[in-house]
């Protein structure tokens, strides 16, 4: 085992953590539909509940999986847009679902890494034009230590949650020493980056530029309080019938309930005061996180 920075470099760079599509869905790519919405961001965000919740709706036929990482990773970004395309229901199946149910489908992607990468906006908009993009922001307090949980959970973080934080900019320039083959995507901040990815200003405005009125942007708080009336912003934005028979349920819950040590939440609360104002101001919307 290849250990640095208090994290496990074999289980970090380990891409077979998320399942991988099975070979018919690659053959028939060509015969497969393209998603009309994006599901962006936030990681650690209640962005698998939203999946799970717009999956239920009548007109939405949900992808083979959840968190596809086209535009955010090079790697499989370079595999075109064929290998995408392996991730969506086959065209002959939609054609049945809309006789069978009298509706005209659609489908989705639901990466949230999406987000804060760079770049990632800029090539959604390029391959999907008039595509409608869908953000949760969540309290970046909270979201660090959901982040840093589920790096626990799947062996990727050796370390206390406050020596993460203390070391995680050495860890992001750490990239630089690995061998080039780990260079062609950064797990590490995919991973491991629980401070800087909160800084939500840093990372809104390419989306808000570039999508404007095709960007739906929704606080976490307020989808896991009013389930039904956050989604039906969401059917709205996305001009679809609303529905109210969803079974709501908060998907992809951390299993370790211990609480965030006091003096990191403060730390974190005091760090990320500034930055969420200039949010609240950009947004002309005050979440209420400070």
């Amino acid at each position: 085992m290849i250990e640095t920075c208090g994290y496990n470099i074999e289980k970090l760079y380990d891409d077979n953590v998320v399942p991988k599509v099975n070979r018919y869905f690659h053959l028939t790519a060509s015969h497969r539909m393209l998603p009309s919405f994006f599901i962006a961001g936030v990681q650690k965000g209640g962005t698998t509940s939203l999946c799970q919740y717009a999956g239920q709706h009548p007109q939405i036929i949900p992808p083979q999986r959840k968190d596809i990482y086209f535009f955010n990773n090079e790697i499989h970004h370079q595999k075109g847009i064929n290998w995408y395309r392996a991730h969506f229901p086959h065209i002959a199946y939609k054609k049945i679902y809309e006789v069978m149910y009298g509706v005209k489908a659609v489908t989705f992607d639901g990466t949230p890494n999406y987000f804060d990468t760079p770049m990632a906006a800029q090539r959604l908009k390029k391959e999907f034009p008039d595509a409608k993009i869908i953000l949760l922001l969540r309290n970046p307090v909270e979201r660090a230590y959901s982040n840093y949980r589920m790096a626990v959970k799947f062996g990727f973080e050796n370390l206390s949650f406050e020596e993460a934080l203390m070391i995680e900019e050495e860890r992001l320039l750490s990239q630089a020493k690995f061998a080039p083959a780990l260079q062609a995507h950064n797990y590490v901040y995919q991973r491991l980056s629980y401070k800087k990815r909160g800084v939500y200003i840093d990372f809104i405005k390419p989306w808000k530029e570039l999508f404007g009125k095709n960007l739906l942007i929704l606080a976490t708080e307020n989808l896991l309080l009013f389930p039904q009336q956050n989604m039906n912003l969401v059917t709205d934005f996305l001009q679809l019938d609303r529905f109210n028979n969803y079974h709501f349920e908060l998907f992809n819950k951390s299993e370790n309930s211990n609480e965030m040590p006091v003096p990191v939440k403060k730390m974190l609360s005091n760090y990320y005061q500034p930055f969420n104002q200039q949010l609240f101001n950009y947004l002309k919307t005050d979440y209420a996180w400070n």
